[in-house]
Order: structure tokens, then sequence, then C-alpha cells
């Protein structure tokens, strides 16, 4: 499978579980690295906003060697007017150890 397959269903998986809420499984999409420094707080504080998400579909995968650039798609209802905007999102995944993570500073 190529390395755009392989991100774009990782990333998607990504997105369904911050669209559920479920920060603790989501997190484990991010590097070890991440994980090891950061954590679970800093993780939820950071998507906060995915509990107004309607919908996340990523549109888009570019890979070069062990780095892709993945185009998210973000559907939520703005804040008072009842109306739903649609607002692009750009993530970095890479590749550790041989699988594919996404990267946060």
């Amino acid at each position: 499978m190529a390395p755009e397959d392989i991100v774009a269903k990782r990333a998607q998986a990504h997105m369904n579980l911050l669209l559920a809420g479920n920060f603790e499984k989501a997190l484990k999409y991010t590097t070890p690295a991440y994980r090891a420094g950061r954590g679970i707080t800093d993780y939820t504080r950071r998507h906060v906003g995915a509990a107004s998400w309607n919908k996340a579909e990523v549109s888009g995968v570019m890979c070069e060697g062990d780095r892709c650039e993945v185009a998210i798609e973000v559907t939520y209802q703005t804040f008072g007017s009842g109306f739903e905007n649609t607002r692009s999102r750009e993530e970095r995944w890479i590749k550790v150890d041989g699988s594919w993570y996404v990267y946060l500073k």
C-alpha cells in the first residue's frame, strides 16, 4: 500500500476519534516523543475545539520520503449564528520506526 493511502486512512481514523471526543485513543496517533513529553492533558487542551465539529474529512495527502502533508476539511456550526462553515486544516505526518504518526510540536 502506498504511503499516501496508509496516511489517509490513519489521518481519517484520527479525525473520527476527535469527532467522537475520544482523546485517549486519538492520542495514540501522535508521535511517541509527543506522548512521552506532553501527554493527554496537553493533547486534550490542543483539540478542545473538536467538540464543535460536525464533520472532518481527509481531502488530500502528499508524501515525500518519511513525511506527508495532509489536508483536512472540517465542518462546524458557527457560534451563535446557526450557520455551518467549512475550513481547511493541514497536518504533518511522519514515519517513526515503521509507523505513521501526526507530528505535533
